[in-house]
Order: C-alpha cells, then sequence, then structure tokens
C-alpha cells in the first residue's frame, strides 16, 4: 500500500525560483522572495526559494563549515527516522498518523517539535468508552509530550503553527483522490477537535479523566515502603487536584522534612477534593436527544451515572490519605516522641505529687503538733486564770465580809450609811479600794468608820453623776443629728443619687454583693460604690438612696387594705347543713393561720438581724412577706413565741 507521502508527492512539488538582480556580490545569501510567480512548465506555479534551497547553495559554494554540515546531516537523519516510524504505522481515520506522514512531506523542520524527537514514543491508542471515541488529541495538536501539563498558550500556538501546514487547501485537496481527501480532511477535523477541546474547561477535564490510566492507590503501606510506593501515588494525584493550588507542594518526600511540614500535608490531602470524571459505558449520547427536555433528562442520567463512581474515588482517595498518614514513618517518630514526653510528663507529675503529698503530711504533722501545744498551752492558761480568778474572788470575799464586819461595829452611830448602803460598796468598789477602806477603818472608833463609809458612797455617787451627765450629752447630740437629718441637713450634705450608672452600682451592691444578712452591709456598700462609682459615699448615703424603696411595703399595705375594704352587695345566702363537707382555714387563738405562721418564720430566716438595720425596718421588710399582717402584728406573734419556748424550755 502507498504511503501518504506518495499519494501527495505529485501535489507538493515546488519550483525553485529567484530574481538574478537581487543576488549580491558573492551570492552569499538570498534577501527575498521573488517579486511574481515564475510560470514554468504545466500549470504548476512556482514559489519563492526557501531556507533549504538557501543552505544547499551555501553548502555547495563551501560557506558552510564541517560542524554546520554534521548538525544538518544529524537533523536530517532524525527525521528520516521519524518519517518512517510514520510510515510503518498504520494510520486511522481518528489518529493523526497521517499528518505525521504528511509533515515529512512539507518538510517539518522544527527541531523541537515531536515529530522530530526520538524519545517520543507516538501517539497514545484511541480511547473508548461506550459509544463514544476520543483520538489523542495532545498527539493530533502537537503537544504529546506536555499533555495535561500543557497550557492554553501553547495550544493555541501549537494550534496556529499546524493548522497552516494541515489545512486542506495547503496539502492540495482540491487535486487529490477521494481516499486522500477523506482523510486530508479528518486529519483536520481532528485538529479542529483538538482545540476546542483543550480550550474548553469542562472538555479538557473530561478528556484529561479517560487520557490518564486509571489511578492506582496502593493498599498495603509500611514504614519501610512509604516513599517509595505512596508518594509516587500521592504525585499521580496531583494532577485531578480541584484548587488553584499545586498539589505537587503538598508531597513532602523528604525522610527528614520539618513536622510541621508533613502536618501540612495531611491537613491538604484530608481535605483533597478531585475533578476527575467518570464516564460511563452506557451514558446517553446527548447528540441523539430529540429536544432540549430530552437533553436534560439524558444529562440527570448520566450525571447520576458519574457521581457514583465519583464517590467511589472520593472514598478511595481517603482512605489511602489515612492509611498513608498512619504508615508514615515521620508521623509515627512524632507519636512515639509525644507518648514519651507525656509518659515523662506523668512521671514527673506523679513524682511531684508523692513529694507534694510528703510535704503536706509533715506539714500537717507539725501544725497538729503545734495546734496540741497550743491547746495545751491554752488550757492550762485557763486552769492557771480560773485559779487566779477563784483566787481574786475569794479574797474579794473576805474583804466584803470584812467592810460588813467592820461597819457592824458602828452601826447606831449618827450618820451611819446604813445595811443597803454598805452592800452597795461592797458590789461597787473594786478589791483594792475594799482593802483600802478597810485597812484605814479597822481598830478606829465608830465616828472614823463612818466617815470612810460616807465618803466612798459620795465617791461611787459623783461617779454615777458623771456617767448619768455623760449620757445625756450623748442622747441630746444624738437627738440633734437625727434632728438635722430629718430637716434636711444630712441631704444638703450628700451628693444627689442622679447617675444612672451610680444606681446600677448601688442596685448590684445591694442585691449581689451584699445581700440582706451581710455583715456591716451598709459600710461595705458605701466602700463598693466608692471604689467602683464616680464619688465617694457613705454608709449614712448609701442607707439615704436606698430608703425610698421602703414604698414597696406602702404599696403592699395600701393594696392590703384596699382589698379588705371591699363591700359586700349581695345579700346574705343560708345554709341548712354543717360545713362538714368544706375545707376551713383554721386559725389559733392569736388570729394566726398555718399558711401565715409559715410565711412568717420563712421571713424571719431571710431577713436576720443586723446592726446596719433597723428594727423598724427589718420588721417592715418581714411583713411584707407575710399576707395580711403588718409589722407591729407580726413583732407581736414573735414575742409571743420566744415566751412560749422560754416557758417550754424552762418547764422541761
Amino acid at each position: 500500500m502507498a504511503t501518504l507521502a506518495e499519494l501527495t508527492a505529485s501535489l507538493t512539488t515546488l519550483r525553485i525560483a529567484y530574481d538574478p538582480a537581487l543576488v549580491p556580490p558573492g551570492g552569499a545569501e538570498v534577501v527575498s522572495a521573488c517579486v511574481s510567480p515564475v510560470s514554468g512548465e504545466g500549470r504548476m506555479t512556482a514559489e519563492p526559494a526557501g531556507r533549504k534551497f538557501h543552505e544547499k547553495a551555501m553548502r555547495a559554494a563551501g560557506l558552510l563549515s564541517a560542524d554546520d554540515i554534521a548538525a544538518a546531516a544529524a537533523k536530517a537523519e532524525a527525521k528520516a527516522a521519524a518519517k518512517l516510524r510514520a510510515e510503518r504505522t498504520p494510520s486511522t481515520p481518528l489518529s493523526n498518523r497521517g499528518s505525521v506522514a504528511s509533515f515529512g512531506a512539507i518538510e517539518n523542520d522544527d527541531p523541537e517539535s515531536q515529530e522530530n524527537d526520538a524519545s517520543y514514543k507516538g501517539p497514545k491508542e484511541l480511547i473508548r468508552v461506550g459509544n463514544r471515541e476520543w483520538p489523542d488529541l495532545y498527539d493530533v495538536i502537537g503537544l504529546g509530550r506536555e499533555r495535561y501539563l500543557a497550557t492554553e498558550k501553547q495550544i493555541r500556538d501549537e494550534y496556529k503553527r499546524r493548522s497552516l501546514w494541515l489545512h486542506p487547501d495547503k496539502c492540495g485537496v482540491a487535486n487529490a483522490s477521494e481516499e486522500d481527501k477523506e482523510k486530508i480532511e479528518a486529519r483536520f477535523k481532528n485538529l479542529q477537535l483538538a482545540l476546542e477541546t483543550l480550550t474548553d474547561t469542562k472538555r479538557r477535564r473530561e478528556y484529561d479523566s479517560v487520557d490518564a490510566p486509571p489511578t492506582k492507590l496502593p493498599s498495603d503501606l509500611s514504614p519501610e515502603t512509604f516513599f517509595d510506593v505512596a508518594v509516587p501515588a500521592f504525585k499521580s494525584l496531583a494532577m485531578f487536584f480541584d484548587g488553584k493550588q499545586d498539589a505537587n507542594k503538598f508531597i513532602e518526600a523528604d525522610p527528614d522534612a520539618p513536622f510541621e511540614r508533613v502536618r501540612k500535608m495531611y491537613e491538604f490531602w484530608a481535605k483533597f477534593k478531585s475533578w476527575r470524571e467518570f464516564p460511563a459505558n452506557d451514558e446517553e449520547d446527548l447528540e441523539q436527544a430529540e429536544d432540549r427536555y430530552a437533553r436534560r433528562e439524558m444529562e440527570r442520567e448520566n450525571k447520576a451515572k458519574r457521581e457514583k463512581e465519583k464517590k467511589l474515588d472520593t472514598k478511595k482517595i481517603k482512605t489511602f490519605v489515612e492509611r498513608a498518614e498512619a504508615a508514615d514513618p515521620r508521623v509515627i517518630k512524632k507519636k512515639l516522641e509525644e507518648k514519651e514526653a507525656r509518659e515523662a510528663k506523668k512521671h514527673a507529675k506523679g513524682a511531684g505529687r508523692r513529694e507534694a503529698e510528703e510535704a503536706a503530711k509533715k506539714e500537717a504533722e507539725a501544725a497538729a503538733a503545734a495546734a496540741a501545744k497550743a491547746a495545751e498551752d491554752d488550757k492550762l492558761a485557763k486552769a492557771n486564770a480560773k485559779k487566779e480568778l477563784e483566787k481574786q474572788k475569794k479574797a474579794l470575799r473576805k474583804e466584803k465580809a470584812r467592810l460588813r464586819e467592820i461597819a457592824s461595829t458602828a452601826e447606831g452611830w449618827v450618820g451611819h450609811p446604813g445595811e443597803e448602803d454598805v452592800e452597795e460598796l461592797c458590789g461597787a468598789l473594786s478589791f483594792d479600794a475594799i482593802k483600802t477602806l478597810c485597812d484605814a477603818a479597822e481598830g478606829a472608833d465608830a465616828g472614823v468608820v463612818v466617815e470612810g463609809l460616807c465618803k466612798a458612797l459620795a465617791g461611787i455617787e459623783s461617779a454615777k453623776s458623771d456617767a448619768r451627765k455623760q449620757a445625756a450629752e450623748e442622747a441630746a447630740k444624738r437627738v440633734a443629728a437625727e434632728k438635722a437629718s430629718s430637716d434636711g441637713g444630712g441631704a444638703a450634705k450628700s451628693e444627689p443619687w442622679d447617675d444612672e450608672d451610680e444606681l446600677k452600682l448601688l442596685d448590684k451592691a445591694c442585691n449581689q454583693k451584699f445581700p440582706m444578712g451581710t455583715k456591716e452591709r451598709w459600710e461595705r456598700v458605701g466602700e463598693y460604690l466608692t471604689e467602683h462609682g464616680p464619688r465617694a459615699r457613705t454608709a449614712k448615703e448609701v442607707m439615704l438612696g436606698v430608703k425610698p424603696s421602703g414604698a414597696d411595703y406602702d404599696n403592699f399595705k395600701s393594696a392590703r387594705d384596699k382589698k379588705g375594704s371591699a363591700e359586700v352587695t349581695d345579700a346574705a345566702t343560708t345554709r341548712e347543713h354543717a360545713f362538714t363537707d368544706v375545707a376551713v382555714k383554721n386559725l389559733d387563738q392569736h388570729g394566726w393561720s398555718e399558711e401565715q405562721r409559715g410565711f412568717l418564720a420563712r421571713a424571719i430566716e431571710a431577713v436576720p438581724k443586723s446592726d446596719a438595720m433597723k428594727d423598724s425596718e427589718r420588721w417592715k421588710q418581714i411583713a411584707a412577706c407575710v399576707p395580711g399582717k403588718d409589722a407591729k402584728q407580726c413583732f407581736e406573734r414573735y414575742k409571743s413565741l420566744r415566751e412560749d419556748f422560754k416557758a417550754a424550755k424552762a418547764g422541761a
């Protein structure tokens, strides 16, 4: 069977022509083509001389060096070998073997092209999936070596070059036989198909998915073979990464790589998403759809079939990544180091805990010994103090008896104070004063005794008078202060409560920080406001600030009285039977129901007595918790319960 080169030899014959007037002296080079076509024999049109003619002319003239001639010969041999490979391989309508042969015929002189690369293995076999077929599109467009790594610019540049070579008009399709015409047109159609497929992202991904060999992910991984088996598998998956980053950057093939980079590697591959498509063998051909509705239905069915394989592939990749991480010697080493660190920390923590326990035990023993010694010393001191107190009491009783005896010797003497005054002296004077008085009066006559007793009584009375005077002065000061406070004098000195933030702080301090029952409550509230508020506040100012809240009790009392004063407008009804079927609320002898008694008990417990709160305020708050009772009734009931308790205790 004749080759395509032989069939098209008569169609590609070129006639050499040149303008002698343009040849420079010596004939070293040709700088331009003919100005106009040159007519020759037959109907062929002469074309300008090309680079090959120029090289031949220079070689004949001896203007090329030996190295240039050897390089040209090697180049010719490579081209001849490529032409021979193309001629020995049978062509099909959907492959571009014909194009390879034709390149030789039209002298493809690019040394970098795949046809002139001796190591290039040629196109792949025809790809078939179901009723669909794909030729080797990368080989058709001249990028069989680059394949999926080829950029869109490379694809378009190669298309421009090859479309000039393979266009049917350039290949003499007008004078070719029908068989040759079909081959030439099929070759150019494949070139068009390659451009349309490889410049469309969706179609190129589909083609690359079937063009790439099936991904083989190892299932048995071990630390010894990890870098020989797992790393190539990662690299085979990298081309399918559906993202802007280069997945190859996240493949760490260095056994000594820092673990942080290894960790980032597995973080990336754990989220790896592949764009690879999986066309099914039984997919519907969209070109056979009758209308757009049928086409959409076919697309949905095809998508469902592909999704099933897509899920299986995603699961397979995820399983592989997990197994790879488990078998990675770098990860195993890191986990072992972390385990050893935890064990060491645990051991150190246990040793430290034991040391702390021993130290705490010794400290507790020392504290217990010190406490026992202190208790023993305190007990001994108390015993000695008790003995000393008993001794002093005994001496005081002795001196008191002595004073009574001395005073009895002067009974009947004019001005004698009397027995009650003597007892008052015994109760009011100290041991030293009684002893001094007895020593001075012992053995003296009755007048001296009476005089001493009277002087002692006068001193007691003077001390009582001074105490009463001081108490009166303090009471007067207290009354004056209370009057000034009631007249607004205290309010004039106090800063107004017009700051909203300060009122919020006051509410927080009273209800959350220092609730009712807190010791020295108002002083602590004042300190809190001084520390966190805009101005300093005293305990008295705080009490004045919260005093308006007592209106709650007045509102409650008003509502209670209003409810109790409701008028009955309906006529009274009669009842023929006894109240045996009605639950009557029993009241005790003081008019308190069981429910009210319970409220009172809980209120007394919730509002304890404190120095910062007056008794009247306390009982107002308690009464507010007991329905139907005021502060006076609550207090009277409390007194009654306390007296009953004392009586019961005394009786027991």
